[in-house]
């Protein structure tokens, strides 16, 4: 039996920041089909367009050749943001901690830390090259 409140949405952009803004704007009216409250709509959208940027910047080595898949799910009671690259992955252990003191006037390392603090889980796959953040609604 299906969940009447469950809804999947996918896109699939090529490596280029330009292609950020559609991402936000179908972020944006997904997370608004969760959430009532503006803080957990902005969190939404303000994860997604950091883990995308880090699969074009990072995952993808700025090739617009290469793709990012994005999928919104919605299922009983969380909403899911899942974003795969086509990059050589990474070990989420090897990301240095940004709050040690060794690490905090580096430019690097924030991304992974924020989303890791706002989501209410972070789930890593494909040896890195897919990340799901899910919100609980």
């Amino acid at each position: 039996m299906s969940d009447p409140g469950s809804s999947t949405q996918r896109m699939e952009i090529a490596s280029r920041f330009e292609e950020l803004e559609q991402v936000v704007d179908v972020a944006e009216a997904f997370y608004k089909s969760c959430f009532d409250e503006d803080d957990r709509i902005f969190t939404g959208v303000l994860l997604a367009s950091e883990v995308v940027t880090n699969a074009i910047e990072h995952g993808n080595d700025n090739d617009p050749s290469k793709k990012v898949v994005i999928e919104f799910k919605k299922k009983s009671g969380r909403s899911e943001c899942w974003v795969e690259d086509e990059g050589a992955g990474f070990d989420r252990e090897a990301i240095a901690d940004p709050l040690a003191s060794e690490n905090l006037l580096e430019d690097g390392g924030r991304g992974i830390f924020l989303i890791e603090r706002m989501a209410d889980e972070v789930i890593y796959e494909n040896e890195g090259r897919r990340i799901g953040i899910i919100m609980n609604i």
